[in-house]
């Protein structure tokens, strides 16, 4: 039997993954805010799609210090998108794990 998850156990997930490597990523030099919010971003995106319709001042409730411009999130999902960072690196790597470890 498939199990399924709602989007909530989803960001649950995906936000306990990111706190549990945060030692280790900071001892990399990751910028964890600038991580978190490209994985608060990608899970907006994935429960759009999926017809969530995730309320966006909800989703950026989650960020540090104020909400972000149009521009903002634009430029930080293209550097998601294209792997530009460390921590686009780390957060692809992540949500692949995540899209094969079933908790």
């Amino acid at each position: 039997m498939e199990m399924v998850t709602t989007d909530y156990q989803t960001s649950e997930k995906i936000w306990m993954f990111a706190k549990r490597m945060e030692p280790h990523l900071i001892r990399n030099q990751a910028d964890m805010e600038k991580l978190m919010k490209m994985l608060i971003l990608h899970d907006s995106v994935r429960a759009r799609t999926a017809g969530a319709g995730a309320d966006t001042q909800n989703t950026q409730s989650g960020m540090q210090g104020q909400p972000l411009s149009h521009h903002e999130v634009k430029a930080l999902w293209n550097e998601f998108e294209r792997k530009e960072s460390y921590e686009a690196r780390v957060a692809h790597a992540m949500l692949n794990l995540l899209e094969q470890v079933h908790f």
